[in-house]
């Protein structure tokens, strides 16, 4: 994949979050969910915090260790040749790396949780983009969104599928078409996007935290990807063709 294939949706995904924070559709979202006799009405919510919150975290949790357990398990003798241990170990590192960098980010950003905010029953006041890493204001503890990142981190699925399609082609066997690739983008999406409506809808993060998120697991992945990875030189006009070995008669 090209170095700009992989900043496009990024920039993409940038443009989103000013636009949901500048226009005031973030606080407009919220206050559809935010009632001010109930405040949070779903904050409790057993399928949004006991199963989608707490239970995906658990199930991410044990993707994550089963995909560690393969990733060390390419280093020992008998596994050491395999042909795919370098997309093995890179989605393991990808998916953790992932995760730990929009950890990070929470810790140094200033942007607030909807629920700490004064329109939402909350102590402070709403804070944009352009002071997210000022040294004088509060960290916020919220922005990106962690939670989502559980499922956003997932995309390094899709750069494993299409290096190990690289690999495939290099070795002279069948080649995925480019709609097989791009199915393995549904895990991260769909479970990226399950946990952050979740999550806003008990008031812990606004869509547009939802949104850097997801840049910034993409951006994580196709990074790692494009410097961990064979890459796919497959020509554009070949790449939805499957190549068949051929059987050459003696």
């Amino acid at each position: 994949m090209a170095f700009t294939s992989i900043l496009k949706p990024v920039v993409l995904a940038f443009i989103c979050v000013v636009i949901l924070q500048y226009s005031g559709t973030d606080l407009y979202l919220s206050e559809l969910i935010y009632y001010p006799a109930q405040q949070w009405q779903f904050k409790q919510s057993w399928l949004l915090n006991s199963v989608i919150h707490r239970g995906g975290r658990d199930v991410i949790g044990l993707i994550v260790v089963l995909m560690l357990g393969v990733a060390l398990r390419s280093f020992l003798p008998r596994y050491r040749q395999h042909i795919y241990n370098p997309v093995y170990r890179y989605v393991a590192f990808a998916t953790i790396m992932s995760m730990v960098t929009v950890s990070m980010l929470k810790q140094l950003t200033t942007l607030p949780c909807p629920w700490d905010l004064f329109l939402f029953g909350g102590e402070r006041t709403n804070i944009l983009l352009e002071r997210a890493f000022s040294t004088n204001l509060q960290i916020g503890h919220c922005f990106p969104s962690g939670h989502a990142s559980g499922g956003f981190a997932l995309f390094s699925l899709y750069f494993a599928a299409r290096a190990i399609s690289s690999i495939r082609q290099q070795t002279g066997t069948i080649i995925d078409s480019r709609l097989t690739q791009n199915k393995w983008l549904l895990p991260g999406m769909l479970t990226g996007i399950i946990f952050g409506v979740a999550q806003q809808m008990r008031g812990a993060h606004f869509l547009s935290h939802d949104v850097a998120s997801a840049a910034v697991c993409w951006l994580v992945c196709g990074l790692l990807a494009y410097f961990m990875l064979p890459q796919d030189n497959l020509p554009r006009e070949n790449q939805n063709v499957i190549r068949v070995p051929s059987i050459s008669a003696d």
